[in-house]
């Protein structure tokens, strides 16, 4: 039972959005980034990246501002869990642009902690 919940809150971050939809073939430096992000992030990592909303609770969402997190975690490893998908989170890979991906692993670093 508790598997089904979680696969129905994940499901409901899997839609097409339409900003995807309208920026498929933008290359990466014109993606919005950020709309992209809020249409299909920020339900479970938050608009601040701290993973502390409801769904973020839910399914142990990544902390983005987390210092050891954004030192340990590469680039290819954000793009990675993006297209795949790590435990709950949605898979990307057929839903965003490469483009659209690697402009969303820039903003998740756009929450690395400043100092």
């Amino acid at each position: 039972m508790p598997f089904l919940v979680l696969t129905a809150l994940a499901c409901g971050c899997t839609s097409m959005k339409p900003l995807a939809l309208q920026q498929a073939a933008l290359p990466k430096d014109q993606v919005d980034a950020r709309g992209l992000y809020t249409e299909n992030c920020a339900t479970c990592h938050g608009q601040d990246g701290r993973g502390e909303t409801f769904h973020g609770w839910l399914v142990g969402a990544q902390n983005f501002t987390a210092t050891k997190w954004q030192t340990d975690t590469t680039e290819a490893e954000i793009v990675k869990a993006i297209k795949t998908g790590p435990w709950v989170m949605p898979v990307f890979e057929k839903k965003l642009s490469a483009a659209e991906i690697e402009a969303l692993a820039d903003y998740v670093r756009a929450f690395k902690p400043a100092g």
